[in-house]
């Protein structure tokens, strides 16, 4: 068994989530090390699939002793970490992809980096705007617009409940970050 298996602790989480659908970790970390490490992985950040391939590449260079898994959302995929990365790994993670959104092909592209904290806890995200035209229902962070004005009335006529918009500039670009008024 590996160094980092042997030692690893699980976490509350992963303890939760064993129990919940009757697993032994101890079993598991032994039989079946890769699904236990999976188990145990903590969420570095969520990508859209536009975003989710390089995200992963980024976290594999800049933390070699880590596996990293990619699972699947509606709208990207989760990216997770074993072992979970520690506050100061996740600082570095921060500056690595938020120097990452500001290269010339990403920005033009109008990509984001961003943390955000709800109800569900604190996530990280990478991922690229919805055009107006393309912008169905759910949260989503729409745009670009030509100015507020345009980015208010967008939110007016395409967001409806429990949905908000809250219009904001990104570059000097206008966007509205649509989400769940419920969940703020």
């Amino acid at each position: 068994m590996d160094e980092r298996l042997r030692k690893h602790v699980p976490g509350a989480a992963a303890k939760r989530r064993a129990e919940s659908e009757g697993i032994d970790l101890d079993t598991l970390k032994r039989d079946r090390p890769r699904e236990y490490m999976m188990l145990s992985a903590g969420e570095a950040l969520r990508a859209a699939p536009e975003m989710a391939q390089i995200a992963g590449s980024l976290l594999l260079a800049a933390f070699p002793d880590r596996e990293v898994f990619r699972q699947p959302l509606v709208g990207g995929d989760r990216l997770l970490v074993f072992p979970p990365l520690l506050a100061d790994e996740l600082r570095r993670l921060d500056a690595l992809l938020a120097s990452l959104v500001e290269r010339p092909e990403w920005r033009r592209r109008h990509a984001f980096y961003r943390e955000v904290s709800d109800v569900r806890g604190r996530r990280r995200e990478l991922a690229l705007p919805v055009s107006a035209a393309d912008y169905r229902a759910g949260s989503a962070v729409v745009g670009p617009f030509d100015d507020r004005a345009a980015a208010e009335g967008f939110a007016v006529g395409s967001v409806s409940e429990p949905h908000t918009c809250d219009p904001f500039t990104m570059n000097g670009t206008w966007f509205c970050d649509v989400f769940r008024a419920d969940e703020a």
